[in-house]
């Protein structure tokens, strides 16, 4: 079994809409694959049962609700998934910190501006100085084509390599297709069966993927 959880101490970061993504990605790909949704808004069970609705959930993909630390245990030592992702509130409480204790990797969704990054620095100290396991991993998330040439981004860059913050080389891109996905499209597969939407589909994917075997190999380096 493997557990990620996606988790920032603020909310808006795109954190659900990462989750939604990995977890179809890889249910699409064959692997049985959980959400929990810690979060009280329940973004991710609120699209679950859209997509169920809509015929368009990967078979392999369930959804269940958390709202307390024991809740998660519950869920974790009674699911025979193999892979589950934790989705939860952006605010430091007792269930964000059972998640990432929890976790084989814990995922921190970002914008790549300095404000981001301060209030990101924050999580990743707290955590390396209240928990005794905190495996967290910077990603930057909803990045624009033009960003990596800006100021503002190269100041976020050198603010995570002044913090020595570990980040995932990869970072996801800012797409239009993203935001048909989290409608009720089940998956960017689903998506990709328009032909005029091929192209985007193929790049989209590839960035997950990009994602997902960075997350493979930090698993594999720390087992």
């Amino acid at each position: 079994m493997t557990i990620i959880a996606l988790a920032n101490s603020k909310g808006g970061v795109g954190k659900s809409t990462l989750c939604l993504l990995i977890a179809s990605e890889l249910a699409e790909n064959g692997a049985s694959v959980l959400i929990v949704d810690a979060d009280p808004q329940q973004s991710c069970r609120q699209w679950v049962d859209r997509c169920k609705r809509a015929g368009t959930l990967p078979s392999s993909l369930l959804v269940m609700l958390a709202s307390s630390p024991h809740d998660l245990k519950v869920v974790l030592t009674t699911t025979n998934a193999a892979i589950i992702l934790i989705d939860v509130q952006g605010s430091i409480n007792d269930l964000l910190i059972a998640a990432i204790v929890a976790s084989d990797i814990t995922l921190v969704p970002a914008k790549a501006n300095v404000m981001e990054m301060v209030e990101t620095v924050k999580l990743f100290e707290w955590a390396q100085s209240s928990l005794k396991r905190a495996p967290l991993r910077l990603l930057l998330n909803r990045v624009e084509g033009i960003d990596t040439r800006t100021t503002a981004f190269q100041d976020a860059v050198q603010m995570i390599r002044d913090n020595k913050l570990p980040a995932l080389p990869t970072f996801v891109r800012a797409r239009k297709v993203y935001e048909q996905f989290s409608k009720e499209a089940g998956s960017l597969a689903q998506i990709g069966k328009d032909p005029a939407k091929t192209e985007q589909v193929t790049k989209a994917r590839a960035n997950i993927v990009g994602v997902i075997t960075d997350i493979t190999r930090i698993i594999g380096e720390t087992e």
